[in-house]
């Protein structure tokens, strides 16, 4: 359980082709929320090879905030509504699940990133920068490709350690980060927008991880790893 959180500075909102399109779901950052005054400023990432790689792939802006930046009275409120209601009897288990301490004080924005807001309805998420985690924490990781690897799952259960093994000969990512079992089957990786933070953190500090848990959808099965890291003297943003 997280109990003491580093609260969110920066979070990037990502995009993914939706399920059954098929090739490859390569994420893209697309946008970014940066936490100000309680709120979050929201900005695209117009400027960048991956907004205009997303773009190529269909993508044509979050709903609700105009590509040309307009109209943007309340980011975070926008973003927000991705999550459950606060007011919910089951929210406190919608916290736990995600190995949130209910009596933590998340900020808006940390909530959205801590958990990655992710919907069944669309392919957008929220996805944790790191800016100034430079002390010892815990974080949830999202595997990505999970459902790839899922008959290396088997007899898979809670509190199993695993490994996190860099990659460099990858030919779409150097920077990617396998999850290993201890038997050497993969479980799938790291988020590529975090795999280059968490390999800084590896050699200049540790980072052990275990399964959370593992649930999701039938045709989109998802893994979650609780990791305890201690940083060392890294304390670049991402």
């Amino acid at each position: 359980m997280i109990t003491n959180p580093i609260q969110t500075q920066r979070a990037l909102l990502t995009w993914q082709t939706p399920l059954g399109t098929g090739g490859a779901r390569r994420r893209h950052a697309v946008g970014e929320l940066v936490a100000v005054d309680g709120g979050a400023q929201f900005n695209y990432l117009t400027q960048t090879d991956s907004f205009r790689a997303a773009q190529s792939e269909g993508f044509d802006g979050y709903p609700g905030l105009a590509l040309d930046g307009s109209d943007v009275s309340d980011a975070l409120a926008i973003f927000l509504r991705r999550l459950p209601s606060p007011e919910r009897p089951d929210y406190d288990q919608f916290l736990e699940t995600f190995g949130l301490s209910p009596d933590a004080g998340w900020s808006g924005l940390s909530l959205l990133a801590y958990t990655g807001a992710r919907l069944a309805s669309d392919s957008f998420s929220i996805t944790e920068t790191f800016d100034g985690f430079d002390r010892p924490f815990r974080y949830i990781f999202d595997v990505a490709g999970f459902r790839r690897f899922i008959e290396n799952a088997a007899d898979l259960q809670a509190g199993e350690s695993v490994a996190l093994i860099h990659q460099p000969e990858n030919e779409h990512d150097a920077n990617a980060v396998q999850v290993l079992r201890q038997s050497g089957e993969c479980l799938g990786f790291i988020n590529r927008l975090q795999s280059e933070r968490l390999l800084e953190w590896q050699r200049a500090g540790s980072v052990a991880a275990s399964v959370h848990r593992f649930n999701g959808r039938p045709t989109y099965p998802r893994l979650f790893l609780l990791a305890d890291v201690h940083p060392g003297t890294v304390a670049k943003a991402a």
